[in-house]
C-alpha cells in the first residue's frame, strides 16, 4: 500500500512555522514564556539568514529574488 508522501519543511514553513506565526501573531493561547521562547528562536534564525543570503548571492539571482519578495511589503507599507 503506497502512503502519500510526507510535505517536506521547505514546503511548509519559509521563516516561520504555522504555529509559530499563530504564537508570534497572538493568535495562540500560549503562557508568555512559552511565547518569549518561540520568538527567541525565531530571533536565532535571523541571525543565521546572514549566512544563507552570502550563498544566495554567490548564485546570483536567487539574492535578488528574495530582497524582492522581503522588500515587497515595505513597498506596499509606504502606498
Amino acid at each position: 500500500m503506497a502512503t502519500a508522501e510526507p510535505a517536506r519543511m521547505a514546503d511548509r514553513r519559509a521563516l516561520l512555522t504555522e504555529r509559530e506565526r499563530e504564537i508570534v501573531a497572538g493568535e495562540a493561547d500560549v503562557s508568555d514564556e512559552y511565547r518569549y521562547q518561540t520568538i527567541s528562536r525565531v530571533r536565532s534564525r535571523f541571525q543565521r539568514l546572514g549566512e544563507d543570503l552570502e550563498a544566495l548571492e554567490a548564485h546570483g539571482d536567487l539574492a535578488d529574488e528574495l530582497r524582492d519578495v522581503v522588500c515587497e511589503g515595505e513597498e506596499e507599507a509606504d502606498e
